[in-house]
Order: C-alpha cells, then sequence, then structure tokens
C-alpha cells in the first residue's frame, strides 16, 4: 500500500473526528462525508448493516443516549485500514424498559476498524467498511446482587 495514501486516509479520519457532532442531526450531515453510501457497518446488533441502516439503528440509540467521543487513543494503519481505540461516553436520556435509569452515565472502551478507498464522486477516501468492537455498558449500567438476579446501579 502507498505510504502517502496511508498517511491520507489517517489525517482524514482525524480531520473527521475534529468534526464530529454529538446532535443526531448534525451528524447525519457528518457521516455522509465520511461514510460510502454502500458502507458495511459492523456496529450495532447482530447482523452487518448497510449505512443508511446504522444511520437508522443511529437514531434510536442517539434517543436512549447522549453520547460523546473521547480523543483517539490508539492508532495503527495497515493497508487502506486503519484500527482507533477512544472512549465513548453515554448518558441516559430515559428509562429503557424499566431497567435502566434515566441520568445514568457509562464509559464504553471502544476500538474501531476503518476500511479506507477512494471512491469515485467524492474528493476524500471515504469509509467503505466500519468495524466497532466496544464493551463494559451492561456491567456499568446494572449489577448482579447475591441471588444472582440483575439490579439496578443507582
Amino acid at each position: 500500500m502507498d505510504k502517502s495514501f496511508q498517511e491520507k486516509i489517517k489525517n482524514r479520519l482525524y480531520e473527521a473526528w475534529e468534526e464530529w457532532k454529538p446532535d443526531y442531526d448534525d451528524w447525519l450531515k457528518w457521516s455522509r462525508s465520511l461514510y460510502s453510501p454502500d458502507a458495511i457497518i459492523f456496529a450495532i446488533g447482530e447482523k452487518p448493516q448497510i449505512f443508511s441502516e446504522y444511520q437508522q439503528s443511529m437514531k434510536v440509540q442517539r434517543d436512549a443516549f447522549i453520547m460523546d467521543m473521547g480523543p483517539i487513543e490508539s492508532c495503527v494503519v495497515q493497508g487502506n485500514v486503519i484500527a482507533i481505540s477512544y472512549n465513548m461516553y453515554l448518558t441516559q436520556k430515559s428509562e429503557i424498559m424499566g431497567l435502566l435509569p434515566t441520568g445514568k452515565k457509562a464509559m464504553i472502551r471502544v476500538a474501531e476498524f476503518n476500511t479506507f478507498e477512494e471512491m469515485p464522486g467524492f474528493d476524500k477516501p471515504m469509509v467503505v467498511k466500519l468495524e466497532v468492537i466496544g464493551g463494559g455498558l451492561m456491567e456499568q449500567l446494572v449489577d448482579y446482587g447475591p441471588d444472582g438476579r440483575i439490579k439496578i446501579q443507582q
């Protein structure tokens, strides 16, 4: 892989990160500037989604949580793939299924693998595949009592 392309996609991701918006409508505009319309996204749910499905899933998440992203803490580029890690911060907007209390805050450690390609009709490389790995949300929102039953953390 051409080193100049690797530097270009690294710069592209860092620039996009600086422009990230927490509001859903602003995020929609932002996401269209980074992800290819045909991008395959492994992030929400058990199955991969095409970009438009991912946008719909993000609407559901944004309705439930205030979402913010910490800075990129690590970044590795190999070929046309960039791996990054960062912290995502979620604040519960309202109760979910009577289990999770409003205002509960959680931090998730996230790793992303972004595959970039030059796309016709776009002046910058676009993400054509995104894989997100995150963990720790449920452990922060719920606890298990001595009887093994879920207990809400306050």
